[in-house]
């Protein structure tokens, strides 16, 4: 399997060592860069897998570094994690406007740096597998099309050729529809990812302003998440936000969307709904949740969620419209969790 190269980028001397020796003890060949400019020289002499990028750098900032990166490396596998210790209510979605991979905020933990690493190492593994496979697809066809053109003229050869071509066809279409999936999905939950959710959220502003009917969204929080991932570890919590993912899923309507927003938080767009209207739904959920519990360890656990609902307003912003159910969900979190709030 192939050695990984980690590079990290932050002015801080301290935490660059420390982020250094907690990764080469996990077996990372590490690469450390003090600045935008360390960072490109590195990138172009050396192969980097995984960047760590400080948000705070000398010069530009590190949403700006990611950006250009992106830019200059579109077609790699390149993983971009960004670390930041500036509050900053926004950094999700710069982060993700910057073509950021993951975000961590400091003060980190040493356990919290091994898992994300590991989840991107993860990312780009399965990003460099589906690369090989389609360039391996994109040249078995061009290689069949060259044979396809000599075979032309030899009759007892056209009919291998003919089906060798569908199924090298039938083989890119699944490669195509898998690349599809992960680019649309959360392979998670199953719902749909940060991107695509931020982008039907947009779409259905627009169609809601547009038509002048109502939308209304529903932010979703797992409770004790961490009491959870604490005591039973993180494949217990994985299960968790993949069995949410299907109860959700099982609950909407087909004109509905649901996506991870980050974390073990989620986000729910009904379109042509009211805040009353989204209530019932999210109590139809919240019951969904109450009847099933999964298997830790040998021990049921019982899960819940806390639900804040908003109705769209046209006289506001995409962000401040998630805020507010963001705010109404942990007004729920505040009053006892296991709730549905309304903005």
């Amino acid at each position: 399997m192939q050695d990984i190269n980690i590079c990290i980028v932050d002015d801080d001397p301290g935490d660059l060592q420390l982020l250094s020796t907690i990764l080469k003890k996990e077996g990372y060949y590490v690469y450390k860069a003090s600045s935008a400019e360390d960072l490109e020289a590195i990138l172009e002499n050396e192969e980097i897998h995984i960047i760590l990028l400080d948000v705070i750098l000398p010069g530009k900032n590190g949403y700006l570094v990611c950006k250009e990166i992106r830019k200059k490396y579109h077609l790699g596998s390149l993983q971009i994690v960004l670390i930041s210790g500036v509050e900053d209510e926004n950094y999700h979605e710069k982060a993700l406007e910057a073509g950021a991979d993951d975000f961590i905020k400091k003060p980190f933990s040493v356990l919290e740096i091994q898992f994300r690493v590991k989840a991107a190492v993860i990312r780009w593994r399965n990003q460099q597998s589906l690369l090989q496979e389609r360039e391996f697809y994109r040249k078995a066809v061009a290689e069949e099309e060259r044979l396809s053109s000599i075979v032309l003229d030899q009759n007892r050869y056209l009919k291998e050729a003919n089906e060798k071509i569908r199924k090298l066809n039938e083989e890119l279409a699944k490669a195509n529809k898998e690349l599809e999936k992960i680019a649309t999905f959360d392979m998670l939950s199953g719902m749909l990812n940060r991107r695509s959710l931020d982008n039907k959220i947009s779409i259905e502003i627009e169609r809601a302003l547009r038509l002048n009917i109502p939308l209304s969204g529903i932010m979703i929080d797992v409770d004790h998440f961490k009491q959870v991932n604490d005591n039973y570890g993180h494949q217990c919590g994985d299960r968790v936000i993949e069995n949410i993912g299907k109860i959700c899923n099982n609950q909407l309507r087909k004109y509905d969307y649901a996506g991870r927003y980050g974390g073990e938080e989620f986000f729910i767009i009904l379109p042509n709904t009211t805040s009353e209207q989204a209530f019932h739904i999210a109590e139809r959920f919240k019951e969904g949740m109450e009847s099933f519990s999964i298997m830790c360890e040998g021990e049921p656990i019982k899960i819940t969620v806390s639900m804040g609902i908003a109705q769209f307003s046209p006289d506001e912003t995409r962000t401040m419209w998630i805020k507010r159910a963001d705010q109404a969900m942990y007004r729920a979190k505040q009053t006892g969790r296991n709730r549905i709030v309304l903005a």
